[in-house]
């Protein structure tokens, strides 16, 4: 107990200290900011983002248990009933990644390949006591690569290079409703539409032969998805709080046509089309929390995604089931406030808060009858800057791939970036028609 007591008392010591350390890390990172080429995104849709990319990616992204007065949860929408009544919720997170990659087949790693992108947009508002709603819009798959290759004809003597460059990825734009069933359950759904295109451009050139031919291959992807959540958060005792969320996601598969031209010079030789589906997982997801004296939250959360196998263009690689499960702890040091809406003499509000956390996580992709594991660990911190702005960043480092398996290894280090607008939506005038 007397650890417990004094690892307290150095956290909230520390806590203004880490949180300018953690934004002045994460704008360093930022200042590098170019195009990343990601080798597993060539195979199937690309590369596949399970995580949420706002406030719970600090803590290893262990936020299907979670409900938090300012904060949007995307991982689980029935905590939409813990946001405030009436208080529109705008949030936008940037997120910029730094890697390097190495194989069996070169002795040193690759020079850093850097990239920064928006991850989410989101705008959630509570209308009334029992029920909110949200609207937003995420990448759901990314596609980015690029490599070169020389190649010899059939004669030995003379040869050409073959470049790649793939581009392009999947979009998801939803919209989700949260309600609150008596005191401590309560319920939501997300529906989604998944949409985009992955593009890839082959050029094969020789000088001494005389060659220069482009194809290019673009699969258009459509198709729907809902995802419905639950939370039980207990009775608040004298010191714990504890929280369970499930959510279950399913869909359409999404329905693909594929377009390939071959282009000569400057001149289109040929064009070909076709239709097809790429099949879409099945997903359940389990979480807990428990909050300690309303500042300390320690949560965990296990995701299974029941991926059809289907084939995908490399040798012994398919899609199959994948996991993935996280764990962190967080500190909130909360103040009293007036409440603008109510009127009410003082709310607990947060001024900031800290995490960390850890994530384990296999990829959808089998590599040669091996799966991808990511690990990593993850840091950050948010500060709310007055009432109606609230400020978030955390930072990340990982390993995918495994070299013992001939696989490509990818050592990362991401970081997020992230803002949220609050402010009072329309008056009871409006509002009270939903209570």
């Amino acid at each position: 107990m007397c650890l417990v007591y004094n690892f307290i008392r150095f956290v909230r010591a520390e806590a203004k200290n880490f949180f300018l350390l953690n934004v002045l890390l994460t704008g360093a990172a930022a200042v590098n900011a170019q195009n990343v080429s990601s080798p597993y995104s060539i195979l199937g849709i690309g590369d596949v983002d399970t995580k949420d990319f706002g406030r719970y990616f600090a803590t290893g992204n262990a936020s299907i248990a979670r409900r938090d007065y300012a904060s949007y949860n995307f991982s689980n929408p029935a905590s939409l009933t813990s946001l405030p009544f009436k208080t529109m919720n705008f949030d936008i997170a940037f997120r910029g990644r730094s890697s390097r990659f190495r194989s069996n087949e070169f002795d040193s790693a690759t020079m850093p390949s850097n990239d920064f992108i928006v991850k989410r947009i989101t705008g959630a508002f509570k209308v009334s006591d029992k029920a909110g709603f949200a609207v937003g819009l995420k990448p759901y798959s990314s596609v980015n690569y690029q490599y070169n290759a020389d190649k010899l004809i059939l004669d030995g003597s003379s040869s050409y290079t073959k470049f790649v460059e793939g581009s392009g990825g999947i979009n998801q734009v939803y919209v989700s409703y949260g309600y609150m069933f008596g005191k401590h359950l309560s319920a939501g759904i997300t529906a989604s539409w998944l949409f985009g295109s992955v593009s890839r451009e082959t050029v094969y050139a020789g000088n001494n032969i005389n060659l220069l031919l482009q194809k290019n291959e673009v699969n258009r992807y459509s198709g729907g998805n809902f995802t419905g959540g639950l939370q039980y958060h207990a009775p608040a005792k004298k010191k714990w709080q504890h929280t369970i969320g499930v959510t279950f996601s399913g869909g359409t598969n999404m329905r693909g046509q594929q377009t390939v031209n071959y282009v000569e010079d400057t001149a289109t030789v040929k064009t070909d089309n076709s239709n097809g589906t790429f099949r879409m997982p099945v997903s359940v997801s389990m979480g807990y929390s428990a909050t300690l004296n309303n500042a300390f939250v320690f949560s965990g959360e296990a995701n299974y995604y029941n991926w059809p196998y289907q084939k995908l263009n490399l040798n012994r690689s398919f899609t199959n089931p994948s996991a993935r499960f996280s764990a962190g702890m967080e500190y909130s040091k909360k103040v009293q406030y007036r409440d603008r809406s109510t009127g009410a003499t003082t709310i607990l509000a947060e001024r900031y808060y800290l995490g960390w956390g850890v994530s384990a996580e296999n990829s959808y992709m089998h590599i040669k009858n091996k799966s991808v594991w990511d690990y990593s660990t993850s840091v950050g911190a948010g500060y709310n800057l007055s009432r109606s702005l609230s400020v978030y960043s955390g930072l990340e480092y990982g390993k995918k791939g495994s070299l013992n398996y001939g696989q490509i290894r990818e050592n990362y280090l991401q970081f997020i970036v992230g803002l949220t607008l609050k402010d009072i939506w329309i008056g009871p005038k409006y509002t009270r028609k939903y209570d």
